[in-house]
C-alpha cells in the first residue's frame, strides 16, 4: 500500500485536485495493467488503385483493436485522428514529408486514452468496444477529392481524404466484421472533430446501407468546433486559410450543407455552418477557450508570402505582438487582455447556441472554459474536468445511454468567463487543473 501525506496550504486546492485525479488514473492502471492494449496498424495498398492515399502517394491506413467480451462484439468506436490542416502549396508540401502527410514511418501500434481508453476504470462505458483510429494524412479533415495531383517543387501531392474514408469503411466491412455492427459512435478530435461534423451524415447513411442490424448511431465531436472568426486585429486569417485548402483539395463536404450554401460551398468546411445540417444525435465536447483556437485563430497572422508562403514553418499561430504570454497562459493576461479573451468565449457560446441543432432533442454539449485541446482523449481531464460537479466522462455516459427523444437541455453544460480583476488567479473553473 502507498500512503500519502499532503498538507494543503493557501492556494493549493487546485494542486490537490490534480494529485487526486492523478491517483485515480494510476490506480486504474495498476488494477488493470493490460488496459492500454495496443491498436494495430492496417495499411491499405490494395486501395491505392481506387485513389486512396496520403498526400505523398503512400497508402492510407488505420489502427484497429477488436472488442473484448462477446457482449461488445457489435459495438464500435470510429475515431477520426486530428492534426490541423495545411493551407497552401508550400504548407502541404512540408506536411507531405511528415506523418500527417505520409504513412512512411507510421508506428505499427498505437494507444488511445480518455473516451477511447481500454482501461475500464477510466472508461467503463466504451473500454471494450471495437476501436478504430482513422489515421489522418490528407491535409483537410478527410475531405480532399482532387483527381489530379498538385505538383509543387517537382513533387506530386494527392488530396484524397474522402477516398481514404471510403477505403477504411470498406476494409472494415470486408475484413473486420463492421457489417454486423449494431452500435456505432463516430468521433474524432481537432481536425478529426471537424471531420465528425462534416461526415456524420455520410457515415450514418453509409452504415445504414452496408450493415445488417444497425440499431444505434451517435456522433461525438471533440475540439472540432473551430470558429469562423477574425483575429484580435480584425483579420480573417483562419477563414482565408480554410477557404484556400477547400479550393486546393477539391473538398467533398456534407451534401445537405452544400445544398443549403450553393453560392458559398466553402462554408461547409467550417463546423458552425455544417452543424445545423447534422441529422444524427450529436454531442459536442469543446473548450470555448480552446488552446489551439486562441493561438491559431484569435492571435494568428498570415504566413509570410500568403497565399504562396515562402516560410516552411506551418501557419502563423500566436504571432501577434504582445499576446504570446497571454495566449499561452491566462494567468499571464492583463485585465484588459482577459476582457478580450473572454470575448472569444462569449462569441463561441453565442455562435453554437444559436444553431437550432444545439437545442434539438437528442443533442448534447459539454462546453467548458479550460485552456486545453482534445481533453476528452486524456485520462486525467476526461475524469477531472467538471461543470457543476459533472465530469466529461459522466456527461458523455448519460447522453450515450439516453433515448434520442431526451431534451437537449438535460445534456448541456456551458462555460464560464475568466476573472478580469487585478488577480493572478484568472481561472473560473478550478477543475481545469491549469
Amino acid at each position: 500500500k502507498l500512503q500519502f501525506l499532503y498538507f494543503i496550504g493557501e492556494g493549493e486546492t487546485k494542486n490537490m485536485a490534480a494529485i487526486l485525479v492523478g491517483l485515480v488514473v494510476l490506480t486504474a492502471r495498476a488494477q488493470n495493467p493490460d488496459s492500454d492494449g495496443l491498436m494495430n496498424l492496417h495499411l491499405m495498398p490494395d486501395k491505392v488503385a481506387d485513389g486512396a492515399m496520403c498526400l505523398d502517394g503512400t497508402p492510407a491506413g488505420f489502427y484497429f483493436k477488436p472488442f473484448s467480451g462477446i457482449a461488445n462484439s457489435n459495438k464500435w468506436q470510429l475515431f477520426i485522428e486530428g492534426g490541423g490542416w495545411c493551407y497552401d502549396a508550400e504548407d502541404c508540401y512540408q506536411r507531405s514529408k511528415g506523418r500527417l502527410g505520409s504513412s512512411t514511418g507510421w508506428n505499427t501500434t498505437t494507444t488511445q486514452g480518455g473516451m477511447m481508453s481500454q482501461n475500464c476504470t477510466v472508461n467503463p462505458d466504451f473500454c471494450n468496444y471495437n476501436k478504430v483510429e482513422l489515421t489522418y494524412c490528407d491535409g483537410n479533415s478527410f475531405t480532399g477529392n482532387r483527381e489530379d495531383p498538385l505538383v509543387y517543387n517537382g513533387t506530386n501531392m494527392y488530396f484524397r481524404g474522402k477516398r481514404n474514408l471510403d477505403a477504411i469503411l470498406e476494409t472494415l466491412l470486408e475484413k473486420y466484421n463492421l457489417r454486423d455492427a449494431q452500435e456505432v459512435m463516430l468521433t474524432g478530435c481537432s481536425a478529426g472533430g471537424l471531420s465528425t461534423f462534416i461526415h456524420t451524415n455520410y457515415v450514418q447513411d453509409w452504415l445504414s446501407t452496408h450493415t445488417t442490424s444497425l440499431k444505434k448511431f451517435k456522433a461525438v465531436a471533440l475540439s472540432g468546433f473551430f470558429l469562423d472568426h477574425t483575429n484580435i486585429e480584425g483579420n480573417p486569417v483562419y477563414h482565408d486559410e480554410i477557404v484556400n485548402i477547400h479550393s486546393i483539395s477539391n473538398a467533398t463536404l456534407d451534401v445537405r450543407c452544400v445544398e443549403a450554401n450553393k453560392n458559398a460551398p466553402w462554408k461547409c468546411n467550417f463546423a458552425q455552418y455544417t452543424y445545423p445540417h447534422v441529422a444524427a444525435p450529436m454531442m459536442v465536447i469543446n473548450s470555448a477557450y480552446d488552446q489551439w483556437q486562441l493561438g491559431c485563430i484569435y492571435t494568428a497572422v498570415y504566413p509570410q508570402g500568403w497565399p504562396n508562403q515562402t516560410d516552411p514553418v506551418h501557419g502563423g499561430c500566436n504571432k501577434i505582438k504582445g499576446w504570446t504570454e497571454c495566449t499561452d497562459n491566462p494567468d499571464d493576461c492583463s485585465s484588459s487582455q482577459m476582457v478580450t479573451m473572454n470575448k472569444y468565449i462569449t462569441d463561441f457560446n453565442v455562435t453554437i447556441q444559436q444553431i437550432p441543432k444545439f437545442s434539438e432533442a437528442g443533442s448534447g454539449a459539454f462546453l467548458h472554459s479550460c485552456h486545453t485541446h482534445c481533453e476528452a482523449k486524456k485520462d486525467d481531464s476526461y475524469i477531472g474536468f467538471k461543470i457543476n460537479g459533472v465530469s466529461i466522462r459522466d456527461a458523455l455516459s448519460k447522453w450515450w445511454a439516453a433515448p434520442t427523444t431526451d431534451p437537449a437541455s438535460s445534456h448541456q453544460y456551458t462555460p464560464c468567463l475568466y476573472n478580469t480583476g487585478n488577480t493572478t488567479e484568472r481561472d473560473c473553473n478550478p477543475t481545469c487543473l491549469l
